[in-house]
């Protein structure tokens, strides 16, 4: 089993600075050009399938992909955004002025959730379900998600809970590896990757 994590190219709330969570957003034309160039990078690899978040920015990159691949996109509802609730389509900014408290209480280290807010313990579990199904397939597979999603698999392959977000962040349209080791167990060989991204890469990511 190896697994090629690819975050989407820059969306249209990435450049407007916007957390997006759930919410759908295409790509801008530079993200266009991240995937088209990432999918020449990929094309390198023995890749036997390729599935994705149906969320625009992700899907929209998987079908790049697809296409200079030959291979067919499968989508899986399991690989969308971490659901960041009512703050979703809103700046920092926005953020702070709709919501003082939860942005004061974050800012002391505490984590209140936002209304409507999924829950980075659900968030896990569901992820859990999709690293399950792909760990059981054979060859190798990219799956093309959102900067939340990259890390939180992280997180579960070397072991951290939901607690530790933020250690593993992604750029557009960066490849992330995981495979397993000589002992059976979830690796990652490579976290990411940009450099087939030279002089377009973009890091931000606000969901």
């Amino acid at each position: 089993m190896r697994l090629l994590l690819v975050r989407h190219g820059q969306s249209e709330g990435n450049a407007a600075g916007i957390v997006q969570g759930s919410m759908d957003f295409g790509l801008t034309e530079l993200g266009v050009l991240q995937a088209r160039v990432t999918a020449e990078r990929l094309a390198r690899e023995e890749v036997h399938r390729i599935v994705s978040s149906p969320l625009r920015r992700a899907a929209d990159t998987a079908r790049a992909i697809g296409e200079c691949l030959g291979v067919p996109v499968e989508y899986r509802d399991g690989l969308k955004e971490y659901d960041i609730g009512e703050a979703s389509g809103l700046t920092a900014a926005q953020i702070r002025e709709r919501f003082p408290e939860i942005a004061e209480a974050r800012r002391r280290g505490e984590r209140l959730p936002y209304p409507g807010e999924e829950g980075r313990g659900v968030f896990h579990e569901r992820l859990h379900g999709v690293l399950d199904e792909l760990r059981a397939m054979g060859g190798t597979t990219v799956a093309v998600a959102h900067g939340g999603v990259v890390g939180a698999i992280c997180q579960i392959v070397v072991g951290l809970g939901p607690r530790h977000r933020g250690l593993f962040e992604a750029a557009n349209c960066s490849v992330t590896e995981i495979a397993r080791d000589a002992g059976g167990r979830l690796v990652i060989v490579r976290h990411n990757d940009t450099c087939h991204l030279e002089g377009i890469v973009t890091r931000i990511d606000r969901g």
